[in-house]
């Protein structure tokens, strides 16, 4: 039975950055009774990526997060809607972060919300961008900018609670002291 809970264990402690951006998908589409309430809502999905790509990125390869995003494009719909552009986004501050996690790993929380800032702010403005080359059109800035400012600000509310089994990482063991 002990070695039954300890393979649950490692299999949960290993589904769990997918399953929870899978949640986040999920609980950004929820039905909201207020208008243009998918357009402003927090990145959350992206907050996950950015977070378990920091600290487990083997957790989330890259085939998962583009299924991922392409499940969360298809869930959007709506016309004008491109498909993949979230699979762009997530991969792309993957590949970000794997070239420098290094470095963003020993950092304090002010400097890992920083880089979740620049990098949120490029995969806000790429989806911008996409939409509007796409539908040959110019959209308004103005969603985009304050679905990034609702997403910067919940970020450490969101970055707390999903760092909290983090020591189990072993890039965020403490050093053995002799």
């Amino acid at each position: 039975m002990n070695d039954f809970l300890h393979q649950l264990d490692r299999w949960l402690y290993a589904a769990w950055p997918g399953a929870l951006v899978g949640l986040l998908i999920l609980l950004t589409m929820a039905p909201i009774r207020l208008p243009d309430a998918l357009t402003v809502a927090p990145l959350l999905p992206l907050m996950a990526v950015y977070h378990f790509c920091l600290f487990r990125a083997e957790a989330l390869p890259a085939w998962l997060l583009f299924l991922l995003g392409v499940l969360f494009d298809l869930l959007q719909g709506g016309p004008g809607t491109p498909v993949g552009v979230s699979a762009l986004q997530f991969l792309l501050v993957r590949q970000a972060i794997l070239g420098n996690q290094k470095y963003l790993v020993a950092v304090s929380f002010t400097f890992i919300w920083l880089g979740y800032a620049l990098l949120s702010a490029a995969a806000v403005t790429l989806s911008w961008i996409t939409m509007a080359l796409l539908s040959w059109r110019f959209i308004d800035p103005q969603p985009a900018l304050f679905q990034y400012v609702v997403s910067l600000f919940l970020y450490p509310i969101f970055g707390w609670v999903m760092g909290r089994g983090r020591p189990r990482d072993p890039l965020n063991a403490p050093e053995a002291r002799p």
